[in-house]
């Protein structure tokens, strides 16, 4: 493949995004693709070379935390993108808007990663104390462009829930930014009088080394800890005053890669105290050398996913906590040594040449996706596009007649069928689309399970047959039913399309059974069309269970069939898994959720 990158700020090797960008850059290049840069200020080879864009007070601020923004030079980023087979941006910026447009124009298929976290930027900017609010709005600006690229690369599974909290309608794939295969387990060589800790990060405000100062204040071993602080960035002399006013013993340096390796072999203890992290690469890295780490249990970092318990937790921003953990394992040396090769085995899932695979195979189905959605704009894939995504005409009489229809069949449901409907709050768990199932055993039951969503409206599927029937095929064709696909031209362009909706926001119903079976009470064999929506829309399963239950009449001994909708909780993909994977592991969770709410 040809792969263009565009970023901002490429020379810079302070920061994790850029770090990123080389590695995956050299990796892929190794693996036989070629990979063009387009960056601002650094000549290179297959590099295209942006001039700076100075945003006043923007930039003065972006330029403490070691960042410039590009100018978005229309031609050169053209020249970068012939014969490209894939454009992905790693910056929601200028140069990364103006790529995407162009590239679209282009015919060619984009991508995008959100390595840029509101919070850091919030944090930067002095604000933090307002960090909600300007993140909430930052968020809400970044979703413009992400918007624009189905397939995002989120560095952990944090952050993807961060996104699919604020409604952004993508398909996530969790990759780990990866760890050079050098970071590897030694033990301790050099002999200290002192316990040696270390902290790996950018000197900015919400990485909090100012907390470890002052834990180490607290310690009563305070006289024999020597600290590493490790980056470089705004805080370091404030960081350096209070560790002279805290007296405390501490070295703050900017490592080479293989002086990193050897400066994290040689410590006793991993610290990482960040409010804020989209990842934190140098926690795995410490981690792999067989670091136990302590880290902040923040809402707002991802970091908390590598603690293997909580003796590697403390509360955030809590200096007397974090204390304490540091005591427990300098005094505990030999449950930290067994400890070190739990967590250095533990960082084999995060090898860079795992996460470069995981990123090629998000490259290829954005590319797949690509074609499906060119093929949809063919003769014949418009009129297969057209089952789906229907008329203006055709889509105001559906919701004319789902908003009358939909409230008699409400009563009919509840005083005819003595239909009730169980645990429904599940479903405000939701924010944006997902996909219904619910088993296939009686005439009305895709009218219950949209009962079970109503007000909110659902996009039903169903077998073409049904649409063609005397009487209930025009109303089944009323409720806005889509037909499932029958050829493989069909079935490309009914899941391309059927996947947009969901993200969109829309609630799709599938009988994941496929045919009727009345009032059957044994679950059938799943088909995979539900999960691999879910899955390529990265919204939830919502599993409804419909039974039957035998209910004494008031009156006499007659016993009536009580139909209960049991409403599961909603079951996300996982994100860091590949699209097979993720859909299989979906399928048997969700047919173990369907048992489970007999």
């Amino acid at each position: 493949m040809v792969i263009v990158f565009i970023i901002d700020n490429y020379k810079s090797l302070t920061n994790g995004t850029t770090m990123t960008a080389h590695r995956f850059a050299l990796k892929l290049r190794e693996q036989g693709h070629e990979v063009r840069i387009v960056t601002n200020d650094m000549i290179g080879q297959d590099i295209y070379t942006l001039k700076t864009n100075y945003i006043p007070i923007v930039s003065r601020v972006a330029a403490k935390q070691n960042i410039s923004f590009a100018k978005a030079d229309k031609k050169i980023i053209k020249q970068a993108l012939e014969g490209a087979d894939v454009v992905h941006a790693l910056m929601p910026f200028k140069a990364s808007r103006v790529a995407i447009k162009i590239a679209k124009k282009m015919g060619i298929p984009t991508t995008s990663a959100f390595h840029v976290q509101p919070e850091n930027i919030v944090y930067g900017a002095g604000l933090k104390k307002f960090s909600s609010f300007f993140s909430k709005i930052i968020y809400k600006k970044f979703k413009r462009f992400f918007k624009k690229t189905q397939h995002v690369h989120c560095p952990s599974n944090f952050i993807a829930q961060e996104l699919k909290k604020n409604k952004y309608p993508n398909q996530f794939h969790v990759i780990s930014n990866g760890i050079d295969d050098s970071f590897i387990y030694k033990e301790k060589s050099i002999v200290s009088d002192k316990y040696e800790l270390l902290m790996i990060g950018r000197f900015a405000p919400e990485k909090r080394q100012d907390i470890i100062l002052k834990a180490i204040s607290l310690s009563k071993y305070k006289d024999r800890i020597h600290l590493t602080l490790a980056g470089s960035g705004p805080t370091k002399n404030k960081l350096e005053k209070l560790a002279k006013k805290l007296n405390i013993d501490v070295t703050f340096g900017f490592y080479s890669k293989e002086d990193l390796i050897k400066t994290i072999q040689n410590q006793d203890l991993y610290i990482h105290a960040a409010d804020v992290e989209i990842e934190a690469i140098s926690c795995i890295e410490a981690i792999a050398c067989g670091k136990v780490p302590v880290i902040a249990d923040s809402k707002k970092s991802a970091t908390p996913q590598f603690a293997l318990d909580e003796r590697s937790l403390f509360k955030q921003r809590n200096p007397k906590d974090l204390k304490d953990k540091i005591e427990y394992w300098l005094e505990n040396e030999e449950e930290r040594k067994n400890m070190e090769v739990l967590y250095a085995l533990s960082s084999k899932k995060y090898t860079l040449t795992e996460s470069v695979t995981k990123f090629e195979s998000m490259l290829e189905s954005a590319i797949f996706d690509h074609k499906s959605n060119k093929l949809a704009k063919t003769k014949l894939g418009k009129r297969i596009k057209k089952t789906v995504t229907k008329g203006k005409v055709f889509k105001l009489c559906i919701l004319i007649f789902y908003y009358t229809v939909f409230p008699i069949l409400m009563l009919y449901n509840k005083f005819c069928l003595k239909t009730k409907i169980k645990n429904k709050r599940n479903l405000k768990k939701v924010k944006g689309g997902a996909v219904l199932i619910s088993n296939h055993v009686h005439t009305l039951d895709s009218v219950m399970s949209g009962l079970v969503a109503f007000p909110r409206k659902v996009l039903f599927t169903g077998m073409k047959y049904n649409l063609t029937r005397p009487i209930i095929g025009p109303i089944v064709r009323l409720f806005g039913t889509v037909p499932t696909p029958q050829s493989i031209l069909e079935n490309r362009i009914f899941f391309n399309e059927i996947s947009k909706k969901a993200r969109q926001g829309k609630y799709v119903h599938f009988f994941p059974e496929g045919e009727l079976v009345k009032k059957d009470e044994k679950l059938r064999e799943f088909k995979r069309g539900a999960f691999k929506v879910a899955v390529d829309s990265s919204v939830p399963i919502i599993p409804i269970r419909i039974n039957f239950q035998d209910k004494k009449a008031l009156f006499g001994n007659k016993i009536k069939k009580q139909i209960t909708l049991n409403v599961g909780k909603p079951m996300f993909p996982d994100y860091s898994l590949n699209a097979k994977e993720a859909l299989e592991k979906l399928k048997l969770e969700s047919e173990e959720a369907m048992n489970d709410l007999i």
